[in-house]
């Protein structure tokens, strides 16, 4: 049967199961209940039962969970209408059929009450990825974002018997007797975790299960944050965007894009006195990576920073070079190589290139290619003398020989476009669109000569942009557009 009860505001269902009391079961965990509170927040062991495997087309049928919150624990319970069919295989497997959550409400009717249960805790979940992918997901659908710290049961498991193989769910059940009524029912299934974590608590002792628990937790926490800013940590999502950190004056401290913005905003509190001095955060979602990137030059330009390498990283960072056109003192168009730094530009890069060798060898078949002048240019090997006749009009082979200053200023300028760049193969210039799979938003970008295009036309660069195009190459081609 179906019962409510109060939780502050929120009303929350909760399920008795005739044959097992969920509120009898409680009592029967008091070492779980002491061994959540060594993580200094709330705790809550989730089951989601769906219509499929798929974080993309399918979604949530049941959620259960148990939440640990000091000496009180909560209950939770409900069908969910998925909105669609539920696959045959699904209701075999599950018992949950489209009859049986024909009056449940859908995720959406249900977001505003789960939200403040569940944002803020430590999500714990046999194959946590699962559960928490899905709830993250089916937030973002409702236009809240949701990100938790995760701790797997199934890894657990693993360190805390390695002298078994087998560590799903059935496995456990059928090792250590637990009463589980119906199998792949979200409620039993918390039950079922929750009886096998009081077990072990029982079989190997409380600091061997924290210790274990608090390594497997990802990611780690920050501890002793201000009430503000661990407020505005739970609230960020685990998506792509560009996060702001600021100090107790609003001055800008560290700027970042991110493809998990909460997941790698607490490493970073975790790990980084810096960080914590940190009194607010500001963020911009972003339908993709690229888009991140896109946010993240517009509230350097807002805030007026100057770009900064992260110097744990700077070490490790690649320079590239790029090609500027440049004009001698006679009025001669010819071609520079320059480092390309981080930030924003006005002018157009032409190329990218991982070091001068490359560059050189590049440009050299590139002014061959495309007939223009390599004296001209200023791109002749070291030493070749810029008083003796061009090489390549030695052999009659030089545009220098028909060209005036002027036309060749005018061909080389619409060659430049044309300078290869690195990881892109024969592309020079790309639309990229990244879509947000759970809005639906949007976005293109367009990148040429190795660079960003922001929207007011300005240039952008970042050290991280050439690995992230080529990887895009490599997992993304049908949502690139080659605009050559």
């Amino acid at each position: 049967m179906c019962c409510e009860f109060a939780f502050g505001a929120v009303k929350c269902r909760v399920l008795f199961e005739a044959q097992r009391n969920f509120m009898d079961d409680i009592s029967q965990r008091p070492l779980l209940a002491a061994a959540l509170a060594i993580f200094g927040r709330p705790a809550a062991i989730v089951d989601l039962e769906t219509t499929g495997g798929s974080f993309d087309t399918d979604r949530i049928t049941e959620i259960a969970f148990l939440r640990f919150d000091g000496g009180t624990v909560t209950p939770y319970h409900s069908l969910v209408h998925p909105e669609r069919p539920i696959p045959p295989f699904i209701r075999r497997l599950t018992g949950i059929g489209d009859e049986t959550v024909a009056g449940a409400p859908p995720f959406s009717a249900l977001a505003h009450e789960l939200l403040p249960l569940l944002r803020g805790c430590i999500l714990l979940a046999h194959n946590s990825k699962f559960d928490y992918t899905f709830l993250r997901r089916a937030f973002a659908r409702c236009g809240l974002p949701f990100a938790a710290p995760t701790l797997c049961t199934v890894q657990l498991s693993r360190r805390l018997y390695p002298q078994f193989y087998k560590h799903s769910l059935e496995s456990i059940i059928e090792r250590h007797g637990i009463a589980a009524a119906s199998r792949h029912r979200a409620t039993d299934d918390v039950l079922a975790v929750a009886d096998y974590l009081e077990t072990a608590l029982r079989e190997q002792g409380s600091e061997t299960f924290a210790a274990h628990a608090c390594h497997l937790l990802q990611p780690k926490l920050p501890s002793a944050l201000p009430a503000a800013l661990e407020e505005q940590l739970y609230a960020l999502s685990d998506g792509c965007g560009a996060l702001l950190w600021l100090d107790e004056s609003g001055r800008p401290l560290h700027l970042a894009a991110h493809r998990h913005a909460f997941s790698e905003a607490a490493r970073r509190l975790a790990a980084s006195e810096q960080a914590r001095a940190a009194a607010s955060l500001r963020f911009l979602p972003a339908a993709g990576p690229l888009h991140a990137l896109t946010l993240k030059a517009q509230l350097a330009a807002e805030y007026g920073l100057r770009p900064s390498e992260n110097p744990q990283h700077a070490a490790a960072q690649q320079d590239f070079l790029t090609v500027r056109l440049r004009s001698s003192e006679n009025g001669c168009m010819q071609t520079k190589l320059e480092r390309l730094s981080d930030g924003r530009f006005a002018e157009q890069p032409y190329g990218l290139f991982p070091n001068k060798k490359a560059a050189r060898q590049a440009l050299v078949e590139w002014a061959r290619g495309n007939g223009l002048c390599p004296q001209r240019l200023d791109i002749l090997p070291d030493g070749y003398s810029r008083d003796t006749p061009c090489p390549a009009a030695l052999s009659g082979g030089c545009a220098c020989l028909s060209d005036g200053l002027e036309e060749h200023n005018r061909r080389t300028a619409a060659a430049a476009r044309l300078l290869p760049v690195a990881g892109w193969g024969r592309a020079h210039a790309l639309e990229i669109t990244e879509t947000d799979a759970d809005t639906g938003v949007r976005i293109t970008s367009v990148c040429s000569g190795g660079a960003l295009r922001l929207p007011d036309g300005s240039w952008y660069f970042d050290h991280s942009l050439p690995a992230l195009i080529k990887e895009k190459f490599k997992k993304e081609r049908h949502n690139i557009r080659v605009c050559d």
